[in-house]
């Protein structure tokens, strides 16, 4: 164990790291208790989830790996499976989005075919290992699962929280109800 003055104790346990990681473990538990019902209540504690926990990573500072390499993930494939799918059925025919397609897919046209249950399952396989990591209490791991995050958060998941929030925005504020059916 650390003492309080290390720069890896500090930063672990500070109230920014401490805030983000309450925001994390609510989002993964929300997640987690999915029912399939809930309509127009879940898109709004969905859109305030992703837009809390996207302000309060920005506030987390910066750390360096005190290891070599990365933990391990811990969510399976079919966890995160079972969540998608939870996910698609919740939001129906609303779940659909076009994006533009990125430099490295093989994808030549200009829009794809994407869903929104794809990026908010992306989003919590990330934050759920962040957070299994971090809930074990050891220092060292706590502080590299908090930078291998911010490194992942620069290369896909924080474009993924942004991308599902904006699709969630529109269905937001058109007052979409997703278990109405027509």
């Amino acid at each position: 164990m650390h003492e309080e003055s290390t720069p890896v104790h500090k930063y672990v346990y500070s109230s920014e790291i401490v805030e983000f990681v309450a925001a994390a473990n609510e989002y993964c538990r929300f997640l987690e208790q999915l029912t399939g019902t809930e309509g127009k209540a879940f898109i709004s504690d969905l859109v305030k989830h992703l837009s809390g926990l996207y302000a309060l990573f920005l506030k987390t500072g910066e750390t360096e790996p005190v290891f070599d390499s990365a933990p391990e993930p811990t969510v399976t494939e079919q966890e995160w499976s079972a969540l998608f799918q939870r996910i698609t059925e919740i939001l129906g025919p609303f779940n659909d989005i076009l994006r533009v397609a990125e430099e490295d897919e093989f994808d030549r046209s200009e829009l794809v075919s994407h869903t929104i249950s794809e990026d908010v399952a992306d989003v919590y396989q990330e934050l759920k290992d962040f957070s299994i990591i971090y809930s074990r209490g050891m220092e060292e791991f706590m502080n590299d699962a908090a930078w291998e995050l911010r490194e992942r958060f620069a290369e896909h998941w924080g474009m993924k929280l942004l991308r599902a929030l904006s699709a969630l925005h529109n269905l937001y504020v058109a007052d979409v109800d997703p278990t109405h059916k027509e």
